[in-house]
């Protein structure tokens, strides 16, 4: 008698990979997968202060306020 583990049969041969059930298919994600979609929003929250601010330092003049994209 040999000393192989319980259950193990060295005739055994892996399954052929085409004979594996198929993978159930992934739910569509909704809206926007981004990584950096909270550096995003925090980026259009601060342009936006620094457009209000702006607004606020040249307030009776009569030229609207030059904003510029800050990149």
């Amino acid at each position: 008698m040999t000393n192989l583990p319980h259950g193990h049969n060295p005739d055994h041969q892996q399954a052929p990979a085409d004979d594996v059930p198929h993978a159930r298919k992934a739910a569509p994600e909704t809206g926007k997968p981004d990584q950096l979609c909270e550096e995003e929003r925090m980026a259009e929250s601060r342009q936006e202060a620094l457009v209000d601010e702006g607004v606020e330092e040249t307030f009776p003049a009569s030229d609207p306020v030059a904003a510029k994209r800050i990149t």
